[in-house]
């Protein structure tokens, strides 16, 4: 197994895999970015492509590309290798495939849910009876493209064709009762196949692809002339690999682009999505008809801040705007509005008559603040106190989302200015809509805070920190402090670093490759987070400052024991190891004196 880990390792580099997930901005030799594993506002995030390695000095979560997949999608180590296997094309060997017994649960989902999306593809390209699904995506400008980028499938009229298929493929019932592709039928103790039907039946199946290109599940469309009794749209159960708060629809194709682009413009359905890649634009993904969650706004901010939210125009989907920007407020996104023209309910709509227009109205777009003051203050009459009471409730009730005291108190101004109301007035409002909403506990935010840059740090004893920072200097500048490394005393470190250091130096490194990662990263780090280019550090001023601290750190715990050894002493009255601990308390006292001038 080792020889294929360091092969996949060889074939992908760590800031290409973690670029996919976040936005990477060069530093120095390496590069940083916001943490995707806590909230922060200043990046802490750092990835080290020379020696394949990430750290987070937020949360102090580091380590490779299987430590980065495992962690970002929640997997066990061997689902991660099989992915990047994969992925490099390194051929894992024969006595590592995976007994189907010892196959976890999430790994017989995540095979299911693959099969089931082929079939359904299948049945889109190859039944007869499919021809009005393609007439009806192909009336709404889906290019035949997109049927195979976003995977369309097709599921028939019939109780069991998917599920029979899939037990054909010797998967067990139990499994597929799991997946969500069927449902027990009521009344029955699902112990026996009769006792299941498939949950999909005579719609398009638009499969929910997570950025590890895995199907985790459908959000399926009744087909057009289709009954329509139920509901339009049915979308999978929760599973242990569906999770509707975080599902983000179309954000596997559109991670490039947003991060191209720097923005995301988040839409309401599926088809919404795929219309706007067939007009060309192509960071759009869908939130499946219902307000943002905080866990998919954390999920887009790996890639940009930037979100435009193009809702449906209808009382439903202005509700979820106004839910979503107040999740958007509170998470620091600068968040905009793009407003379709009139007569245009939603993207695909739009995108059917005047593609080009599309285009324009994302152009368009508003700053969300400047549109919930316009849309409110219009809603009510402001010359009296009934209407100004309404505006000032609406209008608060998102202000006291803004996470940035500066901006929220612009706009509060902006607010007594235009209902010519006393700002201090407004304050008080605000506070109090504040506290009734703790009480009310309506928002439970479990936010870590914006970390310390060097949070990672915290706990760690000074002498521990500079023993870090040398072994991180000679990571970085082995030739540059070539002898300095050979007049260094190594008993100065504490056992554990003199270990490293000598792996270091005789280069056996493989063992503690992590912990030398870390510390490369951190000393990298600290030089560049002021913007320092790594050529304007002088390394031996440096290794002379830090050493020097160093020394002047452990006299002065000498000193300290010193002192302890010599009140002992006194209290029993032992003159002779008095006198010698007297000697030593003048020596180290001259030695530090030394050091401190």
């Amino acid at each position: 197994m080792s020889d294929a880990v360091d092969q996949i390792k060889e074939r992908i580099n760590v800031s290409e895999l973690i670029g996919e997930y976040l936005k990477l901005e060069k530093a120095g030799t390496n590069y940083k970015a916001l943490c995707p594993f806590h909230n922060e506002k200043t990046p802490s995030f750092m990835v080290n492509t020379e020696r394949n390695f990430w750290y987070c000095f937020g949360c102090q979560k580091g380590g490779d590309v299987f430590s980065f997949l495992m962690e970002i999608e929640g997997l066990e180590f061997r689902e991660a290798l099989e992915i990047l296997a994969e992925r490099t094309g390194v051929d894992l060997p024969k006595f590592q495939k995976i007994n189907p017994k010892e196959k976890s649960q999430k790994q017989k989902l995540y095979e299911i849910l693959e099969l089931s999306c082929k079939f359904y593809q299948y049945q889109l390209e190859q039944s007869k009876n499919a021809r009005p699904i393609k007439d009806y995506l192909e009336n709404r400008k889906i290019k035949k493209e997109q049927f195979v980028e976003f995977r369309i499938g097709f599921a028939q009229s019939g109780w069991r064709n998917l599920l029979d298929f899939l037990l054909s493929r010797k998967h067990d019932l139990a499994d597929i009762s799991h997946s969500g592709l069927v449902v027990q039928r009521d009344g029955t103790s699902g112990a026996s196949q009769e006792d299941y039907y498939d949950r999909f039946r005579d719609r398009i199946m638009f499969p929910v692809i997570d950025v590890a290109d895995r199907v985790v599940g459908y959000s399926a469309r009744v087909t057009p002339g289709g009954n329509e009794t139920g509901a339009k749209y049915v979308n999978t159960s929760q599973s242990l690999i569906y999770d509707k708060s975080r599902i983000i629809y179309g954000l596997n194709q559109a991670k490039m682009d947003i991060k191209k682009q720097d923005f995301v413009i988040i839409v309401e359905g599926n088809l919404d999505v795929i219309a706007s890649f067939s007009a060309g634009v192509k960071n759009v993904v869908a939130v499946s008809g219902t307000a943002l969650t905080k866990e998919q706004i954390n999920i887009i901010k790996r890639y940009t801040k930037n979100f435009k939210l193009c809702f449906d125009m209808d009382e439903a989907g202005q509700k979820a705007v106004t839910k979503s920007v107040q999740l958007c407020l509170a998470e620091d996104i600068d968040t905009e509005i793009i407003l379709l023209p009139d007569g245009f309910k939603d993207v695909n709509d739009l995108v059917i008559e005047k593609p080009k227009s599309w285009l324009e109205s994302i152009k368009r777009s508003e700053q969300v603040m400047d549109y919930f003051f316009e849309t409110i203050s219009n809603k009510y009459n402001r010359n009296n106190s009934k209407g100004k009471k309404k505006i000032a409730h609406e209008l608060l009730n998102i202000i006291k989302d803004i996470s940035d005291p500066i901006e929220q108190s612009y706009w509060l101004r902006k607010l007594a200015d235009r209902l010519d109301i006393q700002e201090d007035v407004l304050t008080e409002v605000l506070e109090r809509v504040k506290v009734k909403e703790d009480k009310l506990n309506l928002r439970k935010e479990d936010k870590l805070g914006d970390q310390p840059i060097n949070s990672s740090i915290k706990g760690k004893s000074k002498a521990v920190q500079l023993q870090e920072r040398i072994l991180g200097l000679i990571i970085l500048y082995s030739k540059q402090l070539e002898n300095q490394i050979k007049d260094f005393e190594i008993e100065i470190l504490d056992e554990e670093y003199r270990d490293i250091w000598k792996k270091i130096i005789i280069g056996k490194t493989k063992k503690i490759s992590n912990k030398l990662g870390q510390l490369e990263a951190q000393v990298s780090y600290n030089y560049n987070q002021d913007e320092i280019q790594e050529s304007e550090i002088n390394p031996i001023k440096e290794w002379d400052e830090v050493l020097k601290e160093l020394k002047l750190i452990k006299k002065e715990e000498e000193l300290s024991y010193i002192i302890k050894d010599i009140k002992t002493a006194e209290d029993k009255d032992d003159e002779e190891n008095l006198d010698l601990l007297m000697e030593e308390f003048s020596k180290i006292s001259n030695e530090l004196e030394k050091l401190k001038k």
